[in-house]
């Protein structure tokens, strides 16, 4: 019997760990655009679900990189993170609706290439995950109630 209890408890554990890893990486939000000369643009979008999240903007430097860009996240009435290179930052945020604004400049007189299609980016608003290790000790909190229970009760 106690053989079988562990097995269960770890096959909860595991199930637990890999509900969490696959949540983990859910995108709220995702552009990548090929832009003309400046671009400076705002869009909305939703957050169903409370917790951290992590917003990215990249410069995939094609065909050129960009002289200037950034982005910045908002509610209605507050700003949450800003960033005036590519790079990241995290945010806290409960269910609703909130607003990226992006900027990116590309000098065309430096590039021997056309004045069109100047710089490539990308704009990524993922939740952060709960580590693995949480969803473990969570299991084995449950394993130890349960044990404890099964003991006061023999």
């Amino acid at each position: 019997m106690k053989k079988t209890f562990r097995i269960v408890v770890m096959t909860i554990g595991a199930l637990l760990i890999t509900a969490g890893n696959s949540w983990a990486n859910t995108v709220v939000y995702e552009k990548v655009e090929l832009f003309e000369t400046q671009k400076i643009f705002t869009e909305t979008f939703e957050i169903t679900e409370a917790g951290s999240y992590i917003a990215t903007l990249t410069d995939f430097e094609l065909p050129v990189p960009m002289v200037e860009t950034g982005m910045d996240v908002t509610t209605a009435t507050d700003l949450l993170g800003k960033l005036l290179a590519p790079g990241s930052f995290i945010f806290d945020a409960t269910p609703g609706n909130y607003k990226v604004t992006f900027f990116g400049f590309a000098d065309v007189f430096s590039s021997k290439l056309p004045s069109t299609k100047l710089g490539q980016y990308g704009i990524e608003i993922s939740q952060i995950p709960i580590p693995a290790a949480v969803w473990l000790f969570g299991s084995g909190l449950l394993g130890l109630a349960i044990v404890s229970r099964a003991n006061k009760a023999a």
